[in-house]
């Protein structure tokens, strides 16, 4: 099997050939492990961001967003901080 991504500038395959041997810190792996994540608004009409519990959390995570003005200053904030502000 070959690497289907020869052609990435940055990705230099560090794969030695067997499972035992992968570095799952080495510069292959693009995304770590992402909880779960929904989006929706709660009986009171605010938004909520709820991620599933993983196996280091007792219950589900949530952060709540009261008004719509509040989702907007978080997009802001986001924004800002990937750089697309």
């Amino acid at each position: 099997m070959t690497d289907a991504r020869p052609g990435l500038p940055g990705l230099v395959s560090n794969d030695p050939g067997t499972e035992e041997g992968f570095d799952w810190k080495g510069p292959d792996v693009i995304l770590d492990e992402q909880p779960t994540t929904a989006v929706y608004r709660n009986t009171r009409n605010g938004v909520v961001i709820r991620q599933e519990m993983t196996s280091i959390d007792d219950e589900d995570q949530y952060v709540y967003f009261a008004t719509d003005d509040d989702v907007r200053t978080l997009i802001k904030a986001l924004k800002r901080e990937i750089g697309d502000a």
